[in-house]
């Protein structure tokens, strides 16, 4: 196990600092995106995943639900992955998240 702890230089780009976040209800679901400008909603979409017995019985409701969620999550891990290799690209992204706001 590894308890060495990472340092902020280590986790944010030096170009642009921004990371996303994911808050959950386990129903409700909220994707943030933190900068050095502060913190904002990533999407105006509200994401719900009902649990109810009518969803469990019918789950195609339930089903598009869940892959809406996880569309975001996916979305989300692959901007941070691409980041890195190009920060312009990212920073301008950022940028139009922020201006919606």
């Amino acid at each position: 196990m590894n308890k060495k702890k990472r340092k902020v230089d280590d986790v944010f780009d030096p170009d642009y600092d921004y990371v996303y976040g994911i808050v959950s209800t386990g129903t409700d679901w909220y994707f943030i995106l933190h900068s050095t400008e502060g913190i904002y909603s990533t999407s105006r979409t509200e994401y719900r995943i009902s649990l109810t017995e009518d969803i469990l019985k019918n789950d195609t409701k339930l089903r598009k639900n869940v892959k809406r969620v996880l569309e975001v999550i996916v979305g989300l891990l692959k901007d941070r992955a691409i980041g890195s290799e190009e920060p312009a690209n990212k920073k301008r992204c950022v940028e139009e998240i922020i201006k919606k706001k």
